[in-house]
């Protein structure tokens, strides 16, 4: 083997190892942030069918608390401006 060869093949071997692990990591890195972005994809559609379901409960109760006003107006008497 050539003489000048040698003296770089450690650098030459380092700076391919380098790569290989960056490489790997952003491979890495790029699978982790995609099921990352599932999960976030996921909890958001939960959170907005809850946001959901509470408006819905919110709505009848204020709804029945409505009526139960208009019935206690009636039979005292009251009258709604």
């Amino acid at each position: 083997m050539n003489p000048q060869l040698q003296l770089w093949m450690p650098a030459i071997v380092a700076l391919f190892g380098s790569l290989m692990v960056v490489v790997f990591t952003a491979w890495l890195n790029t699978r982790v942030l995609g099921a990352v972005h599932s999960e976030i994809h996921a909890l958001r559609a939960e959170m907005k069918q809850g946001f959901a379901e509470l408006r819905m409960e919110f709505h009848t109760e204020i709804s029945g608390l409505s009526h139960r006003v208009e019935r206690l107006e009636e039979q005292r008497g009251l009258v709604r401006p």
